[in-house]
């Protein structure tokens, strides 16, 4: 399910908003589209979860190649990949679409590198469902065709591969789009295997590492050259991934065992020669290692009484004893400045309970100054202002979103979600929506549900009020608080 943004294209497929597919499958709010393809938001009554519907501009021709592969990948059954449900012809304005109807993805990997790259353990844990995937279907003689992070998704808690572009090897590729730097040199010359799979997860490798695809150079037929400071525990793999002769890639059962912790291929060849032999020797002594001459600023002194080792103990000594001059006044200056701001610092104001409200035991225990610690996943009351100046508010019942540990691992820092309230006079909340936009719809809907389930203290008057509830995701676990608005 490509979702790759253009903007031109974006006000093309915004038009059929609120169009019903067949009288059966209305376009909700748009997903996004890409150069051939736009997705929706869709509900079906037979399925009462979320599902996105995609539209493709057809012809008579792609109609007949398309819709057969479309049927075969929706009856294959895999944790990896995404389920497919319907599919078919419908017209809109009088013009020819195929759709079809899937699974809805919380998250793409495309998404998440607009915002920052993956780490080493992240791709490796990524790397592994993918290979799964792949290796189901190469078992059965079929290829995933366009293997990219726009294809690559988060369902829930687990991660799977977009399904509507699977296809035999002995099929061809369609002829949708112009080509990509994840379509291989073979594969743009009409040829199709397995080994087109392998480049395009080694593209996509690239580019969950740094934030960017490769270069495009595979028409020219050169290999493709990875930045200095690229992964090295990725280097290898990723560049035998890209190779450009197909039968130089390694399968995808070599891969599993490298991501397991297995080697599968040899060392590369060690590029120091031994030097050439002399036309006139006619004997070769036995082998011995070559040894290569250090350069002239390191090479060995004369000895003088004193071994190596005891110069080297001798000078890691010294390092020692200055390192500890300088980091001793360094800490008594830092201490001392601990201690100087422990003691100016203004104690926090409390915060009164409103008027006529009765305080729990739970939150009068948590008032500023009794020093008790916030319990996990609660939000700390304790803090007097939010960081925007906003007077944080005590409620009575708070509810945190309940976020997968694998979801979790896939923040990098902090996301902040923030749902605005209405909150009837019972303390309950009666209307919830984001109050900004934020950087993922995972974790906006999961606050949003979340907030629905918060209480706060019960009041005469206003009839109604409007707070706003901040959440805080990140690997460690999830916070959450309230402030009145003004």
């Amino acid at each position: 399910m490509s979702v790759e943004a253009n903007e031109v294209a974006s006000e093309l497929w915004t038009r059929w908003q609120g169009e019903v597919i067949n009288g059966v499958y209305p376009l909700g709010r748009y997903l996004g589209c890409s150069d051939h393809s736009g997705v929706f938001l869709t509900k079906s009554a037979a399925r009462p979860a979320d599902l996105a519907i995609k539209l493709v501009p057809t012809s008579r021709e792609l109609a007949e190649s398309q819709l057969p592969r479309w049927k075969r990948a929706a009856a294959l059954a895999h944790p990896q990949l995404l389920r497919l449900f319907e599919c078919g012809g419908c017209q809109l304005d009088g013009l020819p679409y195929l759709y079809i109807v899937m699974e809805y993805a919380d998250q793409t990997l495309a998404q998440l590198l607009l915002h920052r790259a993956m780490t080493d353990d992240e791709a490796r844990e990524m790397l592994r469902p993918i290979l799964d995937g792949i290796a189901f279907l190469h078992g059965r003689i079929l290829v995933h065709g366009q293997l990219k992070p726009a294809n690559v998704l988060v369902v829930g808690d687990q991660l799977k591969l977009a399904s509507d572009t699977i296809r035999r090897v002995s099929e061809g590729p369609l002829s949708i789009g112009a080509p990509t730097v994840y379509d291989s040199p073979e594969s743009r010359k009409g040829s199709n295997s397995a080994a087109a799979d392998i480049w395009a997860l080694g593209a996509t490798l690239f580019e969950a590492l740094v934030r960017r695809p490769p270069a495009d150079v595979s028409e020219a037929g050169v290999a493709v050259v990875l930045p200095g400071d690229f992964s090295p525990a990725f280097r290898d793999v990723v560049t035998r991934c890209l190779s450009v002769s197909p039968h130089d890639r390694p399968s995808v059962t070599e891969i599993q065992a490298w991501a397991g912790g297995r080697s599968v291929w040899p060392e590369p060849a060690a590029t120091t020669q031994p030097p050439a032999v002399g036309p006139r020797e006619t004997k070769t002594p036995a082998p011995t290692p070559p040894r290569i001459a250090p350069p002239p600023a390191v090479r060995e002194a004369p000895r003088s009484g004193r071994s190596k080792a005891e110069s080297l103990q001798r000078l890691t000594w010294l390092a020692m004893v200055l390192g500890a001059i300088l980091v001793l006044p360094l800490g008594w200056i830092g201490l001392r400045g601990l201690r100087t701001l422990h003691t100016n610092a203004p104690s926090p104001p409390a915060v009164p309970a409103p008027e006529g409200a009765s305080q729990s035991p739970d939150a009068k225990s948590s008032a500023p100054g009794e020093g008790r610690a916030p319990a996990p996943g609660s939000s700390d009351q304790s803090s007097g202002r939010s960081e925007d100046g906003a007077s944080p508010l005590a409620a009575l019942h708070e509810v945190i979103p309940e976020v997968p540990q694998s979801v979790r691992r896939t923040i990098q820092g902090h996301i902040k979600v923030w749902v605005r309230v209405t909150v009837n006079p019972r303390g309950s909340v009666s209307a919830a929506v984001a109050d900004r936009t934020g950087p993922s719809r995972y974790f906006q809907r999961q606050a949003i549900e979340a907030a629905k389930k918060w209480t706060f203290p019960a009041v005469d008057a206003p009839p109604q009020r409007t707070m706003q509830i901040r959440f805080d995701f990140s690997r460690d676990g999830t916070t959450g608080h309230a402030v009145a608005l003004h």
